[in-house]
């Protein structure tokens, strides 16, 4: 049902020509240069029940920092080594090689080899959960690769136009998918949610787009340019026939994306060996928390720090459970999963002890106010009060009572 309300939504945008947040943010993201993948990595340098989600343990390996000299900058790849790697993989995706693909080969393992070596070690982390996903929705896995040319796999990756996380949404888009984007928490840093929210993307844009490299090339530009680029290619729609008429940004996104899936899959064969990244906590567990629970009675009573708590949980923005949901699930250390769920008594008395830094006002509206009024006067926006309240439109009444969290 979710799936066929996106697809609704996603076709008639396209239809009519307009353009969507996501693929809108990516030509505004970098219009101050060629090169779309160097933008985004100088961007993102800053880098109940119990469910766990374990990292599985990969064979030992050795990290180093030591950069592979090349001659002359040059991965000594062509087209017949290229393809006789390609071919050993069972990609969906094709796997095209030519002079722009050769081209970011040469500056990913040359130029950008200290973030690929670091890629790499963070892939054991992120992959096996975009994996997972991406099999449930029965999609190429190989899209897991676009999360490294949008966010160098870094959660916490802004653009200058405000697309976050991993996956780089825009707050448009990413309410559409269903990602909780407010004061309190930003879903678009959620692993796993971010990612679902992408593979119902990738879903969506392959039911009107049948070459999955066009379908990766919306996600930079929008459905809107790939129609565009249809039309003057008289109808072709094949990525290599309607390349020319792509925004430079798209056209240096394919040969990335195809750059990036082949280095991370045959560094080895070029002496290039991973390097040593912070990955997150291994094995961590979800636990179920309430605005009842205050974090910092959590990280007192289970012996951890705010930051601890944070560092596994990206989407929180403030040190509390947001005041505007029932129940939230965080992570935690498995062995502090366990212990909450041992001491959650403990936790909710000492939580009674701190004042939440968010509480509910019930606001009851007066005759002459609009939301931009009550907006101004209480510190928030309209789109948090209109969604705090389910609101469809900016319309109200005198007598209304709406929900704030200040």
């Amino acid at each position: 049902m979710i799936l066929q309300k996106h697809t609704v939504k996603f076709i008639l945008t396209f239809l009519i020509g307009s353009q969507i947040a996501l693929g809108d943010h990516e030509i505004e993201k970098s219009d101050s240069t060629e090169d779309v993948t160097t933008e985004v990595v100088a961007e993102n340098e800053s880098t109940g029940a119990l469910a766990t989600l374990e990292t599985p343990e990969a064979a030992p390996v050795l990290l180093t920092d030591e950069i592979t000299e090349f001659l002359d900058n040059e991965i000594p790849v062509d087209s017949s080594i290229f393809f006789s790697h390609v071919n050993s993989l069972e990609f969906q995706i094709s796997m095209d090689y030519n002079s722009e693909v050769k081209r970011f080969i040469n500056y990913f393992g040359t130029s950008w080899q200290s973030k690929l070596k670091q890629m790499i070690t963070l892939s054991e982390h992120y992959f096996p959960v975009y994996e997972s996903v991406f099999d449930k929705n029965d999609l190429p896995l190989e899209l897991k690769y676009v999360s490294v040319i949008e966010s160098a796999l870094n959660p916490y990756a802004t653009s200058r136009s405000g697309a976050v996380g991993l996956w780089q949404f825009m707050p448009y888009t990413g309410k559409i998918y269903d990602l909780k984007i407010d004061r309190y928490q930003d879903e678009r840093r959620d692993i796993e949610k971010s990612t679902e929210a992408a593979a119902h993307y990738f879903k969506d844009m392959s039911l009107v787009f049948d070459d999955w490299l066009v379908v990766i090339a919306s996600y930079n530009c929008g459905p809107g340019n790939i129609r565009k680029a249809i039309r003057h290619a008289g109808g072709k729609t094949g990525f290599w026939e309607i390349y020319p008429y792509l925004p430079k940004q798209t056209q240096n996104y394919i040969p990335s994306y195809i750059a990036v899936a082949y280095l991370m899959n045959f560094y080895e064969h070029y002496g290039i060996f991973p390097a040593y990244a912070e990955k997150p906590e291994a094995n961590v567990t979800k636990v179920i928390c309430s605005p009842n629970h205050n974090l910092q009675a959590v990280a007192e009573t289970l012996d951890m720090t705010i930051e601890d708590i944070r560092k596994l949980n990206p989407p929180l923005k403030s040190d509390n459970i947001p005041a505007n949901v029932s129940t939230m699930e965080i992570y935690l250390p498995s062995d502090k999963a366990h212990m909450f769920i041992d001491k959650e008594g403990e936790i909710l008395v000492l939580s009674e002890s701190y004042t939440p830094a968010v509480q509910e006002v019930v606001y009851v509206v007066k005759r002459g106010d609009s939301l931009g009024a009550i907006a101004n006067r209480k510190g928030c926006s309209v789109a948090e009060i209109k969604d705090w309240n389910n609101l469809r439109s900016n319309t109200i009444h005198p007598g209304n009572r709406l929900k704030l969290y200040l």
